[in-house]
């Protein structure tokens, strides 16, 4: 499987770890697409189909994914290749994140269906995090190092469905690929579009009600570094929601100004 050659590729005996991939055959370069292609059109039959849920099988997937982008050579000629399935897959998170409900079916309280609700959701923002370290490493022209997990054993497999990967490493590599401004722009519109769309779909489980409880503008400065958990320091994940992908959309912003 496409997934377990890169997982598999070049590890550090002392570690087990994964380490950076350089160069693809053609042969696993043709395994790589077509396990790629594979997957998100499974994503895209199973939403059609209403089989996406419950929404942490569906972060788990769609965690497993990204990972397996990222890992893609960051040089030429496959420095194309990461970048066009990376925007296929931003596009679609968003999209089929918030086709769900946050919550299952099921009588409970209100404060069980705030403690679920947050507890869902911070797959959720992991998830988000993660895509946002990994595009940031994209747009520096870096490689990528997947986090040690399930994954580097069983690939795409159901047993590895119940396990959220995140924790890559970006790695600064030579003659790393480039993205190009219309790749920018366009991620740049996906960001906003999903900006939005998320806040809806989480804003009836979360306490949005304090003063700025709104998206900032696209060209306010970001209130976080780029590892910084705001909840931590805020109580909640409210602000998380608000705040999501602000340092993307700031390197984004000053790169197409």
């Amino acid at each position: 499987m496409a997934g377990e050659s890169l997982s598999r590729t070049q590890r550090n005996n002392s570690e087990d770890r994964p380490l950076l991939i350089k160069h693809l055959t053609p042969r696993q370069e043709e395994r790589l697409r077509t396990f790629l292609d594979e997957r998100l059109s499974g994503l895209e039959r199973d939403e059609r189909t209403h089989k996406l849920g419950p929404v942490p099988q569906l972060s788990s997937r769609l965690s497993t994914l990204l990972q397996i982008i990222l890992q893609i050579p960051p040089s030429p000629p496959f420095a194309s290749l990461r970048v066009s399935y990376l925007l296929t897959l931003t596009s679609v998170i968003p999209l089929y994140i918030t086709a769900l409900p946050l919550l299952s079916t099921g009588h409970r309280t209100q404060q069980e269906a705030q403690e679920e609700a947050a507890s869902v959701i911070e797959g959720v923002l992991g998830l988000l995090k993660e895509v946002e370290n990994g595009w940031l490493a994209v747009l520096r022209s870096d490689g990528w190092i997947p986090p040690r997990t399930q994954l580097d054993e069983k690939g795409d497999s159901e047993g590895a469905r119940s396990h959220l990967i995140f924790g890559g490493k970006s790695v600064e590599v030579e003659f790393g690929g480039q993205v190009d401004i219309t790749e920018k722009i366009r991620l740049k519109s996906i960001v906003m579009s999903s900006r939005s769309r998320l806040l809806a779909w989480s804003r009836p489980y979360g306490n949005f009600d304090c003063p700025g409880s709104s998206l900032p503008d696209e060209e306010t400065e970001p209130q976080s570094d780029t590892n910084t958990v705001v909840a931590t320091h805020s109580g909640g994940w409210e602000e998380e929601v608000l705040l999501m992908w602000n340092n993307l959309l700031e390197v984004l912003s000053n790169d197409l100004a």
